[in-house]
């Protein structure tokens, strides 16, 4: 399997028999990289996968952590996401990346999530039909465990998670005391940092800014005519990564209205609320 502990064999293993049922297991915590206990697992790893036989299974369940390179929405409604694997993993008894990652993608293992977009690939339209994948997937830059099927996409060549099926920040292993603590003087209450968010870049097509690691964010672009951007990019839920940048990237329109538009971008975490807006201009 991988170089850290995967959940289905607490499970007995992943089926992929969609006449066996199979946990799901939600997360009530994101788990440090020590304790790799959680698994989503579907019945059928095929279900709204685009034209899935060109995708050879090597391992059913996998799961490996790593860094996010790269993030790239795709005409079939999936999301093209890079990721730097963290050394010494193997996926199924064989390294996880192959000559192809190595020449195309940079080295990275790629991961699909599917049916996050809206799908403009005629023939990829039925496999998302009905359906909107609720997974989130966390920004460029952020350090991740990721779960899924680790299968050859004959296609391209290359080695892939497909369909993706869940993933997770990774949060640093809590420091261990050497010694016994000195019993705490009393001391003022010290009040939790405050969520906040700071919009860094507003300019039409392309929307940042920086809040607390793990908050969940949203964007809009209010154009000048008033109305609100429908771009695809504009519609994920992005998480704060490890240094708690989020961005959108969207399609701009030439023939937009031109003026002063207005982005806002609003974040939650533990069920706490941050706005903040910024102005764009569209030339």
């Amino acid at each position: 399997m991988t170089g850290v502990a995967v959940a289905c064999l607490a499970l007995g293993g992943c089926s992929t028999d969609p006449s066996t049922p199979t946990a799901n297991i939600t997360p009530t915590a994101t788990p440090s990289p020590g304790d790799i206990t959680v698994h989503v697992c579907t019945a059928d790893p095929r279900a709204h996968v685009y034209n899935p036989d060109r995708l050879e299974t090597i391992d059913p369940c996998v799961a490996l952590t790593g860094t996010i390179e790269l993030e790239r929405a795709e005409p079939d409604g999936d999301y093209h996401v890079r990721l730097r694997l963290d050394p010494g993993q193997t996926c199924g008894a064989q390294p996880c990346t192959n000559a192809v990652n190595d020449s195309q993608q940079a080295g990275d293992l790629v991961m699909e999530p599917v049916c996050e977009n809206p799908v403009t690939q005629t023939d990829a339209q039925a496999a998302c039909q009905g359906f909107q994948n609720p997974l989130i997937v966390p920004s460029v830059s952020s350090h991740v465990i990721a779960i899924g099927p680790f299968v050859l996409d004959r296609d391209h060549g290359w080695n892939e998670i497909h369909p993706l099926e869940s993933i997770f920040p990774v949060l640093p292993d809590s420091p261990t005391p050497t010694t016994s603590p000195e019993p705490a003087s009393p001391s003022p209450t010290v009040a939790a940092t405050a969520l906040t968010v700071t919009i860094t870049t507003s300019v039409y097509g392309l929307v940042s800014a920086v809040t607390l690691p793990g908050a969940s964010c949203t964007a809009k672009a209010k154009l000048p005519s008033g109305r609100l951007s429908t771009a695809a990019g504009l519609q994920a839920t992005v998480v704060a990564g490890a240094d708690g940048g989020v961005s959108w990237s969207y399609r701009t329109v030439s023939t937009t209205t031109h003026g002063t538009g207005t982005h806002t971008v609003t974040c939650t975490l533990n069920g706490a609320t941050a706005t903040a807006s910024a102005p764009f201009t569209v030339l």
